[in-house]
């Protein structure tokens, strides 16, 4: 991730913290055992092509950005097994356990890349990647006002999902955080070509994550927020 600066500048805030949490032996076992099988790399100068990397170029193509310890992402395999699913994830943990679920269920329509989301999507696939539905699961909300500039939703990051999108794909963002769901709508409020979805069938094929469970405990509503990209109405 040592490209996220530009002439000694950071190119945007990350929205994520350095620390990463403590991998157990479980995790390590699977990031050794099945990196070459799932894991995407790549190096300064890469132009990936996701299909090259699946077994199938057909089914359509979800993203998952930030996918924590991979719930979601074996949840959305199993319950729609002709797509093809990215999760981006940054911390070791998480991705060992995703790796570890992956092998369990012997799944093979999901790949993981580890860095920054932004980066990847901007640098790193090629020109020809069209997702056919984002999502961003219960980001950290940054409450404080001082640090709201490391939100992961924000205008440039909505420009770029609209280059990595298909015509009439959906952006997908669960919070339980009502300032986060603000934060969202005010972004959003300002890019025409994202028409908000309030009766959408892919609702029920979110599955249960750590995050929603704590928020739910601690009394929280939980607040899914669907967009369709149509940048011709």
């Amino acid at each position: 991730m040592s490209n996220l600066k530009h002439n000694g500048e950071l190119r945007w805030s990350p929205s994520y913290l350095r620390r990463q949490g403590k991998v157990t032996p479980a995790q390590k076992r699977a990031l050794r055992d099945n990196w070459n099988r799932f894991g995407i790399e790549f190096r300064y100068g890469d132009k990936i092509s996701l299909n090259d990397h699946f077994s199938s170029s057909d089914g359509p193509l979800h993203l998952e950005i930030g996918f924590g310890m991979g719930e979601n992402l074996i949840y959305q395999a199993k319950t729609v097994p002709d797509s093809r699913i990215l999760g981006i994830e940054v911390h070791k943990p998480g991705i060992g356990a995703a790796l570890k679920k992956i092998e369990e269920e012997q799944l093979q329509n999901i790949r993981v890349m580890r860095g920054d989301a932004r980066l990847i999507l901007s640098d790193y696939l090629d020109e020809s990647t069209r997702f056919d539905q984002i999502s961003v699961l219960f980001p950290d909300p940054w409450p404080d006002p001082e640090n709201a500039h490391r939100r992961i939703i924000q205008t440039d990051l909505i420009e770029l999902f609209a280059r990595k999108i298909r015509h009439h794909g959906h952006l997908h963002i669960a919070s339980d955080v009502d300032l986060y769901r603000d934060h969202v709508e005010s972004v959003m409020a300002h890019h025409n070509a994202w028409k908000r979805i309030t009766d959408f069938e892919i609702t029920s094929l979110r599955g249960p994550t750590r995050y929603e469970t704590r928020g739910l405990e601690m009394g929280h509503r939980i607040h899914d927020l669907y967009f369709q990209f149509d940048p011709c109405s």
